[in-house]
Formats: structure tokens, sequence, C-alpha cells
């Protein structure tokens, strides 16, 4: 085994037989728990037990978490890689049991990498699964985060575990990248969950200017993944915002973002927030508002940025069945100017037997916000309740159009009009086109317009 070849399972297996002390914990001569005993003992392994984490929760485990991750971060570990230069050589290990986090920046450092603190490319953090292992953010500050990525780490995975906040004025990690080596590239999170009250979960920052220190900004390096993870909680602005400032041109750069066969089951909030970057692809998966008191929304797709690059302006969906239950919960709000938005197999229509339902606006879009211009949206193969509603004005579309192929309108008798499907706001009607499709249980005859 060497440190390019370290996987989850071999860490499983190191530590197992390190001693039976480590998830347990070994009595000490006082009789007192003695947390770090046996913790130790695989070369490639930093274990938050061996610093004396308190996995009953009874006590914070600050101080242990710093301390392994300075164990983890520190010179020794280095070693050196011909991809990217220097890489890690162990991996952070969080036993089962509870811990209770309640300083900011406790699972990792916040360091600027260029400040001095240098790029660390390969982190990798794993637990036993979520809810086997499991982390409490409780800190008693306001509008703190759990871990800060300032230019510094890279190819990073986090897995097995479950954070929980108890502080709806906190965020789970802030990101900040930019050109010249210090982006925050390709981070993959696996089998992990997010419960509680959070302000954000994830929010993606960076320079404002083209450039910056007299480096060029053009390439912020922003991939990333979650695979088999479950979000929960609320958030009051949302789990994930692509884009912290919309002044910032260049954060169009954060692009790439994979979702496969995640539980999105939150109570209110938004899921995802995009405001700069784009280029979404969400795969499979349970998506839930569970909060039918309380307004929520998947996707929320702003015109906050003056200025949008084509190539980010893309969202795709698949195969992911959606469940609204309340009257102001929505799939999709999207204010995109131009771009394309595609849901291919998909299904929102769980609560359609409920009295709010048929007039529900599950979907909505601007054709407004400039000139009179919006995405291309595409519905292949989906079955939709409620229905959709379009902001225009009086000018015909310039650009964008919907279009609804082999769906079922399960609440409609219509495919589009005032008392139809799809419906808009002003004298204008959006360019459109229904074909081979179903208006409750009749197909109902296809619709282009203009014809």
């Amino acid at each position: 085994m060497t440190g390019q070849h370290l996987d989850r399972r071999s860490v499983m297996r190191g530590v197992a037989t390190a001693g039976a002390g480590v998830a347990a914990g070994a009595l000490a001569a006082g009789g007192g728990t003695a947390y770090a005993a046996g913790a130790g003992g695989d070369p490639y392994v930093v274990n938050v037990m061996s610093h004396n984490a308190d996995p009953t929760g009874a006590t914070p485990s600050d101080a242990a978490f710093r301390a392994a991750a300075t164990e983890l971060l520190s010179a020794a570990n280095w070693q050196k890689n011909p991809i990217s230069g220097t890489i890690l050589k162990k991996v952070l290990l969080i036993p089962p049991g509870n811990y209770l986090l309640t300083e900011p920046d406790s699972l990792l450092p916040h360091v600027d990498g260029r400040g001095g603190g240098g790029v660390i490319d390969g982190i990798a953090i794993s637990g036993y699964g979520k809810r086997t292992s499991r982390i409490v953010y409780a800190p008693t500050a306001n509008d703190t985060t759990l871990w800060t990525n300032y230019r510094r780490y890279k190819n990073i995975r986090i897995s097995g575990l479950t954070f929980t906040s108890t502080n709806p004025t906190s965020s789970f990690c802030y990101s900040y990248s930019e050109d010249g080596g210090y982006g925050a590239q390709d981070t993959w999170y696996t089998d992990v969950e997010w419960r509680g009250d959070w302000k954000r979960g994830i929010g993606l920052d960076g320079p404002v200017d083209a450039t910056q220190q007299g480096q060029a900004q053009s390439d912020l390096n922003s991939e990333m993944g979650w695979d088999h993870c479950q979000i929960g909680g609320t958030y009051s602005e949302a789990f994930l915002v692509t884009g912290m400032n919309t002044a910032a041109t260049q954060q169009d750069q954060f692009l790439n973002y994979w979702f496969r066969d995640c539980k999105v089951e939150f109570k209110s909030g938004v899921f995802v927030k995009n405001i700069r970057g784009g280029s979404m692809n969400f795969i499979g998966g349970s998506y839930i508002l569970t909060d039918g008191a309380k307004a929520g929304t998947f996707f929320q797709l702003t015109s906050d940025a003056a200025s949008r690059f084509d190539s980010v302006l893309r969202l795709f969906a698949q195969g992911i069945r959606f469940e609204l239950q309340g009257p102001n919960h929505k799939v999709i709000d999207s204010r995109w100017t131009r771009g394309n938005i595609t849901f291919v197999s998909c299904d929102d229509t769980a609560q359609h037997f409920q009295d709010w339902a048929p007039g529900a606006v599950t979907h909505a879009y601007a054709f407004d916000v400039d000139g009179a211009s919006g995405p291309m949206v595409r519905y292949l193969d989906c079955a939709l309740m409620g229905t959709h509603r379009v902001t225009t004005g009086s000018t015909p579309t310039t650009s964008g159009k919907l279009l609804y192929d082999g769906c079922r309108f399960i609440d409609a008798r219509k495919p589009a009009g005032t008392d139809g499907f799809l419906r808009w706001t002003g004298t204008a009607a959006p360019r459109h086109e229904m074909r081979d499709c179903l208006a409750g249980p009749t197909y109902t005859p296809d619709v282009k317009y203009p014809a």
C-alpha cells in the first residue's frame, strides 16, 4: 500500500488493527475514559481520537480536531508527486461518535495559500458513514464558518460524515479561489449528510478584478461533486451559492457541478442559488421540500449579475423525483436571460392530489429581464403538476423558448393560456411548443407559438 493508492477501505482496515480501544475508548487507571488510547498505529492515518477528541459530544473537541489537522498538514507528511509537486501522505480519520465543535475553522485551519501557507493538493477526510461519524457545529458567535478554503486546498475528498448546525447563522464552508494555482479545484463529497439550521452550506467566492496582485484571474477552478449525499435542514440563503459577488465577472469561471443520486430533503430555503458560474448537472435522486408552511426552491437562477458567460448558463436535471409539499414550493425559479435548461424524465406530481396543487406555480421563468429574452427550456418525458408561469410584457420573445415533448400535465385540461398548464403574465405570450403531451388523461393537440 502506498500513499498514492490509499483508499478508504485500507484506512478502515488499518484503524481496525490499531486496537479495539479506538472507537470505544479505553479505561484510564483512574476509571475515566482515555479516548486517545490505542488510536495510533497506521502510518497513513491521522486519527482525531489520538488527540483526545470526545466521541460522546459531552465536551468540545475543537482542540483535538485542530491538533489532528496540524499533524495532517505538517511538513513531515509531504511527499513528492509527479502531477502537482507535493501532496499529503496521510488522511484524517473520524471514528464513530458524536463530536462537538464550537469554534470556526476547527475542521481545517483557515490559512491563506498565497500568503505563505502554500497550496495543499490532496486532502482526504473520512468518517465511517453518515450518522455513524457525526460532527455537531454549535458556535456561540454568529456568522461563523466551520471550515474555510482560502486559495489553499485542492483535490479534496470528504466522505462518510454527518454535519449538523445548531446556529442558523452558521455556514458550512466558504471557498475562495483564484488563478495561478490557487484554486479550490476538484472537491468531492461522498456519503455526506447536512442537517440542522444553516445560513449557507457552501459559498464560492473569488477576486473581483481581472487581475489581482499582478496575477491574471481568468480561471478560478471550482469543479465540485456530490455523490450519494443527503442535504437536509434549513438554509436562509442557500445550500450552494455559486459566485458570491455579482460584480465579479471572473466568478463566471466557477463551473462544472455534479450531483449524483442524492437525497435533497430539506425543510425550507434554497438548494442551489446560481449568481455566477454554473454548468450544473443533477442526475437521479429524491428531492423533497418537507415544510409545506414555508417557502422553498430547489434551483434559483438569478439575474443579479449584469453580465454572464454563455458557457456557464446551463442546467441539466435527469431522472429526479421532486416532491413539493406546499403552495410556495418551486422546482425552479429562473431569471436567466439566455442559456439552456433541460429536464429529462423528471416527476414532480407526488402531491398533486392536494387542494392547493392545481393552482400552484411549480416552475417559474422570467422572459422580461433583458428585453423579451429567456433561456431555451426543454422538458422531455416529464410528469408535471400545477402550472408553469412565465413573466412577460408586451413584446414578443426575441430569444428563448419553452418546449414540452412527451410530457404529462397532470392537473391541467388545456396545454397553454390563461387557464392552461403554461401561463404568462403579460400581453405577449412566450415562444413555446408542446408535442405528444397529455393534459390530464387526454392527449392534447400539439401547440406551437408562434405557428
